[in-house]
């Protein structure tokens, strides 16, 4: 009977400890990565490709340091000799930040699965709201690089 009571305490020990592990434990990799996302402005289509001054520019976010850098680079760089544009996943909504002015786009960068390019099949290209928001890109493609767009700020969102 001895042996029952001390086999009780010992599983409950080794309960309380596991619990006590679990609960001290955190994710605190969402609170961390918000701290390190980085926003960068993009310059778009021109007004006059469409008519729609919502193609004159968007915002994308990255974590990435590796695109972080990229991003850096170019705007080292004058605008015209700025070679590579945003290339990758694009999701619905927009982010809380995928903006131009008024306007809040019905898409957005998935932070962690875009790149900065130098080529991009023509599937891809077409401007921020013109063609990836109107034709529904999200949906169809999932994915978005228009060729012509060019970094043009790294930026705060609050």
């Amino acid at each position: 009977m001895k042996k029952y009571h001390l086999l009780k305490k010992f599983i409950f020990l080794i309960y309380l400890f596991s619990f006590s592990v679990y609960t001290s434990c955190s994710n605190d990799d969402n609170d961390e990565n918000r701290e390190t996302i980085r926003y960068f402005r993009f310059h778009g289509c021109a007004e006059v490709n469409h008519g729609n001054w919502q193609d004159t520019s968007f915002i994308a976010a990255t974590a990435k340091t590796d695109v972080i850098e990229k991003c850096i680079q170019q705007l080292q760089l004058p605008l015209e000799e700025r070679n590579l544009f945003p290339l990758g996943k694009i999701k619905e909504g927009n982010g809380g930040y995928n903006k131009n002015a008024s306007h809040n786009f019905s898409w957005h960068f998935v932070e962690e699965e875009w790149d900065m390019a130098e080529f991009g099949i023509e599937i891809y290209d077409g401007c921020p709201y013109s063609d990836a928001e109107l034709a529904d890109y999200e949906a169809t493609l999932g994915s978005y690089g228009g060729w012509g767009n060019r970094i043009a700020e790294e930026i705060e969102v609050n």
